[in-house]
């Protein structure tokens, strides 16, 4: 059960192939849907408190994870938002290359959680550009993650933009919320491209029940938007709240020099 006080909710934008693929077998971008698809994405990260991606994602795409429209930063501004949302990137092996533009953005503050796997030394370099939670064990803890950024940073609503493998452990966990895709009517085919939950494996159990609220045909692409079977319809609405901490307060943190350590 989605529990408001404790976590934020969770969605999930992806872009897919009629037959399901995400990306090419080699895990190039997302270059099949149209311009009418790239604003989408903006407005739909225009509508979060956090935006959230996996480390394969951030470094395929080469993605700042924030937004380019003045207009839509100028409308969260308005509504007493910070004008980009939180960026939060996962990672368990903790292979990230602080050299990457994701890093160099400083429209607003990035997260990284990772595990006590990431090296030495680019735990230093992480930590001088992000805020740096580092788990016991071999995987990110992500549903603790996603506590801390409610607790700590007031995150209400958070969209992850991948990659499967994300969305995957999210799913797996019953963390999903609501899923929001584009379907681009072409075919890539092949085993090895990746679908929206990675490359083929397990089944979930239990398979994890949506049911479409919108529909949309825009380009020639088709848009859902879902919600898990069950949920109040209210939590969908876009969001009419003001951010949880007074204005400055992610400009007024400052960036830890060390990784903080999480001890469950």
């Amino acid at each position: 059960m989605f529990r408001a006080a404790n976590r934020p909710l969770v969605l999930a934008h992806f872009a897919m192939t009629a037959d399901g693929k995400t990306s090419t077998r080699a895990f190039t971008p997302a270059l099949f849907t149209s311009p009418a698809d790239k604003r989408r994405l903006q407005e739909v990260r225009s509508g979060v408190d956090a935006v959230m991606a996996g480390r394969g994602t951030v470094a395929t795409d080469s993605m700042t994870m924030g937004i380019s429209r003045g207009d839509l930063r100028r409308d969260r501004a308005a509504r007493g938002l910070p004008p980009v949302p939180l960026r939060v990137i996962v990672s368990n092996a903790g292979h990230l290359d602080p050299g990457w533009k994701v890093f160099r953005y400083s429209g607003s503050p990035l997260i990284v959680f990772s595990t006590r796997r990431m090296p030495a030394n680019i735990r230093a370099g992480v930590a001088r550009k992000a805020e740096l939670f580092l788990f016991p064990g071999r995987a990110v803890d992500l549903r603790k993650s996603l506590e801390i950024l409610r607790a700590e940073f007031g995150v209400r609503r958070l969209v992850c933009e991948g990659g499967g493998t994300l969305l995957r452990s999210l799913a797996a966990l019953d963390l999903v919320d609501g899923l929001r895709l584009t379907i681009a009517p072409v075919i890539f085919g092949g085993r090895l491209a990746p679908t929206l939950t990675g490359l083929p494996g397990g089944f979930l159990d239990p398979p994890r029940e949506f049911e479409i609220v919108r529909h949309s045909v825009v380009a020639g692409e088709c848009f859902l938007e879902l919600r898990k079977r069950g949920a109040s319809r209210r939590r969908f609405a876009p969001s009419p709240h003001k951010f949880d901490q007074p204005a400055g307060f992610w400009e007024n943190r400052k960036t830890p020099s060390k990784a903080r350590a999480w001890h469950p």
